[in-house]
């Protein structure tokens, strides 16, 4: 028997063997047929986890926009739940079981400072000396926290008052450009009507806002100063405590502190419902005033400055916080977290279109316009009032508190609920408010 393949002339073989379509790869009648292909680098998966929702806030547009730019980097992204303050205890319970923490969103400078204590949080100074990033140049907010950076801003949330307009023309009130607490007193008395079930209260003073007067001081605004000692027995506490008793108790025109706790009143939905005339909040509440498929808009709200405290103080200083975002200190992708972290604070809110990020390089008319166009109802939002708001708003400095902030505020609450329900006098508020806070500080000295 003859092997026939032996006659082939070797420059035959050599020549095939030096061409693919003779090797035994893939051929070119069989094109889907795939290989693996060992330099071909798979994208780095980093995920983000926060409260945010599509249809609120519209991550998704952040989320595929970083994608399309570092198509070396895969950012997906984990919704925890849509209560902010339940989603930070979901998040800690994540980081206790070994979950995959990348990057995450904080809501507020306490939520910060407690997780610092935690040690969940990545310093950031050396990624941002690496980039070269001028900190001051970029952001609003300092988020310096004992000398280093753990988090960059979001969105920011300065207080203002938000105003419906039919009951402001009805009561032949101006929208206030700049005013007091006292004067805010005075437009809620004019604002109140009707009696029952159909009384329409003319503010409001709700029950996560207890030291409402204090926080737009334009520093040491929180419950501890600097040095560590408590910062309740001032002038601007009982301001707060006097204004939310008299509203309640005394002029009637903020529902009282029972029925707030009892109905567990949602301040906003009362508001878009004509039952509060008006109502001040974080700036994340604007883009709510457009409507929701929940809460329809069915009149216009204009917008006011934070009240003063006096009228010598300066326009527009504001207490301020925020949305952080963290890079976790267990993430094993931290220049990539980083990467997308400072394009969610920048580039990624201003696309998402929903909120004001705490970004320098934002064009406040623009995004006036942008969070306007994204709204249900934009018709129903005024927006020279809002303009104004924005062009007046001095941020106050942000609070920082200490990391056992959490305890203190649950132990100076309780008192605060003791004079709103009107078992303890406003002295005895303010002294045993003082020595709780001394307390707790003492025992978390390390």
């Amino acid at each position: 028997m003859t092997i026939k393949w032996l006659a082939i002339p070797l420059t035959v073989i050599l020549a095939c063997g030096s061409i693919l379509g003779c090797s035994s790869g893939p051929s070119a009648q069989d094109p889907n047929k795939k290989t693996d292909n060992p330099s071909e680098k798979k994208p780095v998966v980093i995920k983000l986890h926060s409260w945010y929702t599509n249809e609120r806030e519209a991550i998704n547009k952040a989320v595929d926009a970083f994608n399309a730019k570092n198509p070396d980097i895969k950012l997906e992204y984990e919704f925890l739940t849509e209560s902010a303050i339940d989603a930070m205890k979901k998040l800690d319970l994540l980081a206790a079981s070994g979950e995959q923490l990348d990057i995450f969103v904080l809501n507020s400078s306490s939520a910060y400072s407690q997780r610092i204590g935690m040690g969940m949080l990545e310093p950031l100074d050396e990624y941002m000396k690496k980039e070269g990033l001028n900190y001051d140049d970029e952001y609003m907010l300092d988020m310096k926290f004992n000398g280093k950076y753990y988090a960059i801003p979001g969105k920011y949330s300065a207080k203002l008052v938000l105003l419906n307009k039919d009951y402001l023309d009805a009561a032949g009130l101006p929208v206030p450009k700049d005013w007091t607490w006292d004067e805010y007193m005075d437009y809620a008395k004019k604002l109140t009507k009707g009696e029952g079930v159909k009384k329409v209260y003319g503010g409001h003073f709700h029950n996560t806002l207890l030291n409402p007067v204090l926080s737009n001081q334009p520093q040491e605004n929180g419950m501890y100063k600097k040095d560590g000692t408590p910062n309740v027995d001032n002038a601007r506490t009982r301001k707060s405590l006097e204004l939310m008793w008299k509203a309640q108790q005394v002029d009637k025109t903020a529902m009282p502190y029972a029925d707030i706790i009892a109905q567990k009143l949602d301040s906003r939905a009362a508001y878009m419902k004509g039952n509060i005339a008006m109502v001040f909040d974080g700036s994340w509440l604007v883009k709510e005033s457009g409507g929701t498929a929940q809460l329809p808009a069915t009149f216009k709200t204009v917008y006011a400055p934070y009240p003063k405290f006096s009228k010598d103080d300066t326009s527009g200083y504001t207490g301020v916080n925020g949305d952080f975002i963290a890079i976790s200190s267990k993430s094993k992708h931290k220049e990539e977290a980083y990467k997308a972290a400072r394009f969610l604070s920048t580039e990624g809110l201003v696309l998402q279109g929903k909120e004001f990020p705490a970004w320098k390089k934002a064009d406040k008319s623009k995004l006036v316009d942008t969070v306007m166009s994204n709204v249900a109802q934009p018709q129903f939002m005024d927006k020279e009032s809002l303009l104004h708001v924005m062009n007046t708003f001095k941020f106050a400095e942000l609070d920082m508190p200490p990391t056992y902030s959490a305890e203190a505020a649950k132990a100076f609450n309780g008192e605060t609920e003791k004079f709103l329900l009107g078992v303890q006098d406003l002295n005895t508020t303010i002294s045993q408010g003082t020595e709780a806070l001394n307390k707790i500080a003492a025992a978390n000295k390390k």
